[in-house]
């Protein structure tokens, strides 16, 4: 585990914005997902140093999280919800300055924020002012920033904020890229369930201050060992009847697709679900555990209101 902390508690006067949260996470891409308002930027500002804990404690390698130990900065890179621009700056001099602050010599920061400008996109707008800059371009020097001291543990707060369909894209792309690399870890805060689907590994669902599960998607998502999948022939209909009138369950008949799920359950086999059918004519094209999705594990922790786009908040 690369990061590990126990019941992080932070108010903001009686607003309890984070409650005994306790998590370790390891190195690989790790998404912090949750509603607006369940304290996902409080944690990593609370990880960060940047807001102290009413109690708890935490560390990082070698590090204390409370010793405020400036060599961890050497480690960490943040990319931060809101913009964090200087005035009168362009891109080579915010960059280069943000690589100093993370402990790297003038002369090393500045060829690395022209290595790490070029890998965003943003080599042809490096000498451009900050204040002309787009929402995108805003984003990918947010992200230059964050990793031009190649950090061990990196931090991104809803990284594809304001992007359209093709910056949002791309920075996904960004952001898997950056994941890949060996010891690692990226954790990427986001309401965005499509985006922690794409890009991460390991999932924490923070909800009102609270941790309300944690672990590899692989893990939380396996189905029941008896639920399956089923597509036959178009004669969807007539399947689903001969399968209910041999005892078998059959649930979430698709309204368009001919496909539906089964309960197959001992002393009943696959082999005997395939001979049913068979036997009277219909066709089986596809029959594969049932497993759930991201979206599923969330609703079980986290209510969505009618009105809110679907999956996304």
């Amino acid at each position: 585990m690369i990061l590990e902390i126990e019941n992080y508690t932070v108010h903001y006067g009686s607003f309890k914005a984070l409650n005994d949260v306790s998590l370790k996470l390891p190195v690989t891409s790790i998404g912090l997902l949750g509603p607006n308002g369940a304290g996902k930027s409080t944690l990593i500002k609370a990880i960060l140093g940047l807001i102290k804990p009413d109690s708890g404690r935490g560390h990082f390698l070698n590090f204390d999280l409370g010793s405020r130990d400036k060599r961890i900065r050497q480690y960490v890179g943040y990319m931060p919800e809101s913009d964090c621009l200087i005035p009168g700056f362009n891109a080579i001099q915010y960059v280069s300055y943000c690589a100093q602050l993370n402990g790297m010599s003038q002369r090393d920061a500045f060829k690395r924020a022209h290595r790490v400008l070029y890998l965003v996109g943003l080599e042809e707008a490096r000498y451009r002012k900050l204040d002309t800059y787009s929402t995108g371009m805003k984003q990918r020097l947010k992200l230059a920033q964050a990793i031009v001291h190649d950090p061990h543990l990196l931090f991104l707060d809803e990284p594809t904020n304001g992007l359209d369909p093709d910056g949002r894209e791309e920075m996904l792309d960004l952001i898997r890229q950056i994941s890949s690399i060996e010891d690692r870890c990226v954790v990427l805060s986001s309401h965005l369930m499509r985006d922690v689907e794409r890009c991460t590994e390991y999932l924490v669902i923070l909800n009102e201050g609270s941790v309300e599960a944690e672990g590899y998607i692989r893990d939380l998502c396996k189905g029941e060992a008896d639920r399956y999948h089923l597509r036959v022939n178009p004669d969807r209909d007539r399947a689903v009847t001969i399968l209910r009138e041999n005892g078998i369950e059959v649930e979430h008949v698709h309204p368009r697709e001919p496909s539906f799920e089964v309960a197959i359950r001992h002393p009943v086999t696959p082999r005997d679900l395939f001979r049913m059918l068979i036997d009277k004519g219909i066709q089986i094209r596809q029959l594969v555990p049932r497993n759930y999705t991201v979206e599923e594990i969330y609703r079980k922790f986290v209510d969505i209101d009618g009105d809110q786009e679907h999956g996304n908040k």
